[in-house]
């Protein structure tokens, strides 16, 4: 397969992609989501409530976790922990870490609002075709190696003849 025609499959998957992840993207960022949560607590009590450690997650961890910064992070922490969804206790070793634990309640609200991303994502999936959407998928997985290497070569794909 030509270098050329190999780029626009590939652009035409990337393409196809990022169609689905900003679809996503929108719906979970202006959709209420049920349980009274806003997108940025429903992300933090998932990444809190999907921690496979035994160890919780400190502010720093969930600020890595889900993309924002530790002092955004420490705010979302705070209105959290006064609305009862999560819990905070100081490392007894070290006072500069603060963990974070998800509350009972934190769970209980959390589970309408997950429901509600997987009726987003269902639905961004069906918007997308399933079908297209999981062949977009495995290519790009199959081939993200050679996808790269040309993207990052440097070399101009050939020019067509006029």
């Amino acid at each position: 397969m030509s270098t050329r025609r190999r780029l626009s499959e590939t652009y035409r998957t990337m393409a196809h992609l990022r169609r689905f992840f900003e679809s996503v993207r929108r719906t979970i960022t202006t959709e209420p989501t049920d349980g009274g949560l806003t997108s940025a607590q429903q992300f933090a009590l998932l990444t809190l409530a999907g921690n496979p450690s035994e160890v919780p997650l400190t502010i720093g961890d969930l600020a890595r976790l889900t993309f924002a910064t530790i002092n955004t992070t420490s705010g979302l922490v705070r209105r959290m922990e006064r609305a009862g969804l999560v819990r905070t206790t100081r490392s007894s070793t070290d006072r500069r870490f603060v963990y974070v634990t998800l509350t009972r309640n934190g769970e209980r609200r959390l589970r309408p609002s997950t429901a509600a991303v997987v009726r987003a994502l269902r639905a961004a999936a069906d918007e997308q075709g399933r079908a297209q959407l999981r062949a977009a998928f495995d290519s790009w997985f199959d081939d993200w190696g050679a996808v790269i290497k040309v993207l990052s070569s440097g070399r101009r794909p050939p020019r067509r003849p006029r």
